[in-house]
């Protein structure tokens, strides 16, 4: 999804609130949001994705006494701001972005570099450790002793000639958790005759 895109997309998510849309080149703004009268101005040469995504926030939070554009102590407006940059990365992800992409994701949605990077920097760590805490616990919980033995058959059976063997190698290549250590040895010895 290019810049222009993602900005249609919004103005479509905008106009789903009831909000009517007006553009106008000459509004001093990028844009602007009446709660009350259900109304939006943009100029199409200022807006971009996270000032409409911001405004947006706004509109779903019923925000009428916001205070200043830029009054970064106003939490109505700190609050905006979160709930856009969250936005614009649950678009961008759906997408097919990722963290990786992170300069792409700031360059489309033109989102404050420093505040997207904290945002989406926090959101993205405690979601992967989240996931990693939920799959050991779920292989904790399921792995026995006959999945061991199918990925260790699978394991070596990439190899012509085995010299050595890295037990921690083989846990990460499967993605199983190192609580596996001794339990992977004890398969690993009685399948190829050692010990």
């Amino acid at each position: 999804m290019n810049k222009q895109e993602l900005i249609g997309y919004l103005l479509l998510e905008m106009e789903k609130q009831n909000i009517h849309i007006t553009c106008d080149d000459c509004f001093p703004k990028n844009a602007m949001v009446n709660i009350k009268r259900k109304l939006m101005i943009y100029n199409p040469t200022k807006i971009t994705a996270f000032k409409i995504a911001h405004e947006l926030s706004h509109v779903i939070n019923k925000d009428i006494c916001r205070g200043s554009e830029n009054d970064a102590l106003n939490p109505q407006e700190v609050r905006a701001n979160h709930e856009a940059i969250l936005l614009l990365w649950e678009i961008f992800e759906a997408n097919g972005g990722s963290y990786d992409y992170f300069n792409v994701f700031v360059n489309i949605t033109n989102a404050p570099f420093g505040l997207a990077e904290s945002i989406i920097q926090n959101e993205y760590l405690e979601i992967h450790e989240a996931l990693n805490e939920i799959f050991e616990d779920e292989i904790k919980v399921s792995i026995n002793k006959q999945e061991m033995h199918e990925y260790i058959v699978d394991y070596i059976s990439y190899f012509d000639v085995i010299e050595a063997i890295n037990i921690y190698q083989f846990l990460d290549r499967y993605h199983l958790s190192h609580n596996f250590y001794n339990m992977a040895e004890k398969e690993f010895k009685q399948l190829l005759g050692a010990g």
